[in-house]
């Protein structure tokens, strides 16, 4: 196990989003070529079954505080609890995290990244476009 989570690099993946508090405008902070951060999906990945036997892992407050760093966004992002899935890949199950930017303002995007709106999607793979659209769902129903 330890081999194939080496080869998919981070054990986790984030995505990361800005929902307006009163317009509910939602935004998503994507890399280039993905949805995902800190690294792309791997390949092969797929939405895992819903009843799939999840494996022990770490609290996301570390992937998050990781990818804060990474990305050097002073402004606070907050984990939303109510978002959960996690990918299938070749002999790893890989947590999916969903981190949201507080306030009224998007924050400027860290280089190689833009925030983009749920339309803007058209045209991404469908594993990227069907990640966003759950985010939507949970965020606003």
């Amino acid at each position: 196990m330890i081999d194939q989570q080496q080869a998919y690099g981070l054990p986790w993946r984030m995505l990361v989003c800005h929902k307006h508090p009163v317009s509910a405008r939602l935004h998503f902070l994507i890399p280039e070529g993905g949805v995902v951060l800190p690294q792309a999906l791997p390949r092969l990945a797929v939405i895992a079954a819903d009843d799939a036997e999840l494996p022990l892992q770490s609290h996301p407050a570390s992937a998050l505080r990781h990818l804060q760093q990474l990305l050097g966004i002073d402004r606070a992002l907050e984990l939303v609890s109510d978002f959960r899935l996690h990918l299938e890949v070749p002999g790893l199950l890989l947590p999916v995290y969903l981190a949201a930017l507080a306030g009224y303002e998007l924050c400027p995007p860290p280089p190689g990244t833009r925030w983009i709106e749920l339309p803007q999607s058209i045209g991404m793979p469908w594993l990227d476009r069907e990640l966003l659209r759950r985010v939507y769902e949970v965020l606003l129903g």
